[in-house]
């Protein structure tokens, strides 16, 4: 496994302290209610950021993403702002599935001992 730079590191954690804190800030609507942003993967390159999220719907998922991406070019000034870089890269959200496999992992292992 290959380990992330300290620099690469930070600036993944500044973009996820940020825009949770931007989306808690700025953002007056209720499907963002009980969000969180579960990871933050830059490039190699630094041209783009996958933005994992989850919430509390798993039936909302795509209703969340998509708003989500289209308040990426609102997110990226305030990002660029609060860092002070002219340059970061390209904002794409999408869904993490990783905690609904745990969650549907959990309820089987629940109805087994039930049974």
């Amino acid at each position: 496994m290959v380990s992330k730079s300290p620099a690469k590191h930070r600036i993944q954690a500044d973009i996820q302290r940020l825009l949770t804190t931007m989306i808690q800030r700025d953002a007056n609507d209720p499907c963002f209610l009980g969000m969180v942003i579960t990871s933050v993967d830059v490039s190699r390159d630094n041209q783009s950021a996958v933005i994992k999220v989850h919430g509390m719907q798993r039936d909302e998922a795509d209703m969340l993403v998509d708003r989500l991406t289209r308040m990426a070019p609102h997110l990226a000034h305030g990002l660029r702002r609060s860092l002070g870089k002219k340059r970061l890269p390209k904002l794409n959200f999408s869904w993490d599935t990783a905690l609904d496999a745990g969650n549907d992992m959990v309820e089987l292992l629940n109805k087994l001992d039930r049974a």
